[in-house]
């Protein structure tokens, strides 16, 4: 149903070529103009194709995002909220085991709510390193505060023995993979759940039934967990 179906003569955002009207046009512009610096190259994209990609004037592009310097600046803003959160948690006292969970959870919610999947935007990265300048960095720290949230586990005794670094890189390997099942799977029986908040959930519980030291305390570390993270609860996922 329209908006003007519905009575409601209100437009969301500003007007399209297309005449069609989006919920959320600065993810959908973040959304393809990520996708058309991966096919070509970020010094080949104009703005103009962006808009024309999205369904905007170029006028009301500018609305939006004034520069391809903007819209990739807000893409790698996107790529840091996990970052975010998870300093934060390292700052939080308590248990460690909930923090993780609470860390891998948001991270998987954040990849699946992102406009670009994590390895087309790392692709991006590695071919333009002068643009995409930080992106290895946050990488970097991404992975250190997990493997500082691990440490504490381990030191704690809430967490059986494993060496957080490596164990850091894999959690975060299987998030990213989880993401990209999610956009890329083509058949119906390797479909991940079509909700962001359940595909979270399995895997933050699949990661933390293996580390427990005492499996049978998931559900607690889960509801403890989610209280950090109920910010998230309305995304649904890009794809």
């Amino acid at each position: 149903m329209t908006n003007r179906e519905s009575g409601n003569t209100k437009r969301t955002g500003r007007p399209r070529n297309s005449g069609r009207d989006s919920a959320n046009p600065r993810e959908e512009i973040l959304k393809e103009a990520s996708r058309l610096f991966t096919a070509q190259g970020v010094a080949a994209t104009t703005i103009s194709q962006i808009a024309e990609s999205v369904g905007l004037r170029q006028s009301s592009m500018y609305y939006y995002y004034k520069s391809k310097e903007e819209i990739l600046s807000a893409l790698m803003e996107k790529n840091r909220e996990s970052l975010t959160l998870a300093e934060k948690l390292l700052e939080e006292d308590g248990p460690a085991a909930p923090r993780l969970y609470a860390f891998l959870y948001a991270d998987v919610r954040q990849l699946c709510t992102a406009p670009l999947d994590f390895y087309e935007l790392e692709v991006a990265a590695l071919a333009q390193p002068q643009v995409f300048e930080g992106f290895d960095d946050d990488c970097d720290k991404l992975r250190s505060a997990a493997a500082q949230l691990l440490e504490l586990g381990v030191d704690s005794g809430e967490l059986r023995e494993t060496d957080p670094a490596t164990t850091a890189l894999m959690l975060l390997s299987l998030n990213e993979g989880a993401q990209h099942r999610l956009w890329h799977s083509r058949r119906d029986d390797e479909k991940a759940p079509s909700s962001s908040a359940a595909l979270a959930q399995s895997v933050a519980d699949y990661h933390l039934s293996s580390l427990l030291t005492d499996s049978s305390s998931l559900a607690e570390v889960r509801e403890v967990g989610r209280a950090f993270v109920t910010e998230y609860e309305d995304d649904e996922p890009a794809a």
